[in-house]
């Protein structure tokens, strides 16, 4: 049998390498794409425990009894007479401050209060003149009007004994109804001249009455640019220095009473309002402590509670307002629980690290309190999860 030929055998080795060839290609071309690299991946375990439901808190020593001392009045610091941490006695004065503008106010109002009163007793003055002047013109008219009557009389007595002539007699009845007729409309225009005159008088002092009460009040706002101490205390907070500008509202500082005792002030994060509620009772080194009061005024995310000791009811020796103490509130009973460490990735959908492979699954997460998250759905003690933040929202990711 004669040998293949050669160009054959040449042929053979080639279209096995070009087999390969695309078998490789096809291999290459179905791979399944590579998952999505965790960085920096924080794994925690599944564990069973017990929750505690509480916040750690860190709580401040407050005076049961302050005064806070805010600005009443806008000004320039213009005196300071104590100084932060000093024991002030009630009525010590504290600071004066002054006010161009308010003085300027003030010595406008005197000068227009002082001008009002010179028109009003001016004013007096004339009504005084004008009732002597018609008591004159009265007295006149009446003296006219008893002239009339008399010559009236004369002149019937000789008309009756036959010496006056009709003429006369009729002459003299005119002048004696004229003279009371003057006298009457006389003293008509008197009453509606002083009536009217008796109005503008008492409309011009209750104007003047209301300038006085007006200038009193800007007499007490200047009063009120030097504040005294409301109660005997120590004087905390307080940082005035000559020359500062205050406005109304602005807090200068506030004394504590330290004979009322102390309690415990704390922020709590708006998230567990709703949970707060009076009684919960509270633990620190200080002793067993309870929730006395909540403030629901909400300032960047805090409420603030106030704690006072529950045992005792007054707080133990050594504490000084200012002071720092770790609290931890209990908002309800330990259960036994599912338990996660609490991290930017324990979500409603976790990652659970399956062999080698983070798989994504939905789970139901319960409350979350000291660093802890309660698990109600979705896994089981032992598993393995990522409870740092992922870089992919695949359905799939791969450790590193």
């Amino acid at each position: 049998m004669s040998p293949p030929p050669a160009w054959r055998r040449r042929g053979i080795p080639i279209a096995l390498a070009a087999l390969v060839t695309v078998v490789l290609v096809l291999l290459w071309w179905l791979r399944p794409p590579a998952l999505p690299t965790v960085d920096s991946p924080q794994i925690a375990t599944v564990a069973a425990g017990v929750f505690r439901d509480e916040v750690a808190l860190r709580a401040r020593v407050e005076p049961l009894r302050s005064v806070q001392l805010d600005a009443a009045e806008a000004g320039r610091v213009e005196a300071v007479f104590a100084h932060d941490g000093d024991w002030v006695e009630e009525g010590t004065p504290l600071y004066q401050l002054h006010s161009p503008e308010q003085e300027q106010l003030l010595m406008e109002r005197s000068a227009e209060v002082a001008q009002q009163t010179a028109n009003l007793s001016m004013q007096r003055s004339e009504q005084a003149a004008s009732l002597a002047q018609n008591r004159r013109e009265l007295a006149q008219l009446q003296y006219a009007m008893t002239q009339a009557d008399s010559e009236l009389d004369r002149q019937t007595r000789l008309s009756k004994a036959g010496f006056a002539a009709g003429m006369a007699l009729e002459q003299s009845q005119r002048q004696a109804k004229l003279a009371g007729t003057l006298l009457d409309q006389a003293r008509k225009d008197q009453r509606v001249e002083e009536g009217i005159r008796q109005r503008s008088l008492d409309e011009m002092t209750r104007a003047v009455e209301g300038l006085q009460r007006g200038l009193q009040l800007l007499e007490r706002t200047r009063d009120r640019l030097g504040q005294k101490a409301p109660l005997t205390g120590r004087l905390s907070g307080f940082t005035l220095q000559v020359g500062m500008s205050v406005r109304p509202g602005d807090r200068m500082g506030r004394i504590d009473d330290p004979s009322s005792g102390v309690q415990l002030t704390a922020d709590v994060d708006e998230y567990y309002l709703p949970r707060l509620r009076a009684g919960q009772q509270a633990s620190s080194a200080s002793g067993p402590l309870e929730l006395a009061h909540t403030l629901p005024q909400v300032t960047n995310g805090k409420v603030k509670v106030l704690l006072r000791w529950s045992a005792t009811g007054a707080a133990p020796p050594g504490l000084h307002a200012g002071q720092a103490v770790d609290v931890r509130l209990q908002l309800s009973e330990s259960t036994p629980a599912l338990l996660l460490p609490e991290a930017p990735g324990v979500q409603a959908e976790l990652y659970v690290l399956e062999g080698d492979v983070l798989q994504r699954r939905p789970v139901r997460l319960g409350r979350r309190a000291s660093g802890q998250v309660e698990v109600l759905a979705g896994l089981k003690a032992g598993d393995r999860v990522l409870i740092s933040q992922p870089s992919s929202n695949a359905s799939r990711l791969a450790l590193p």
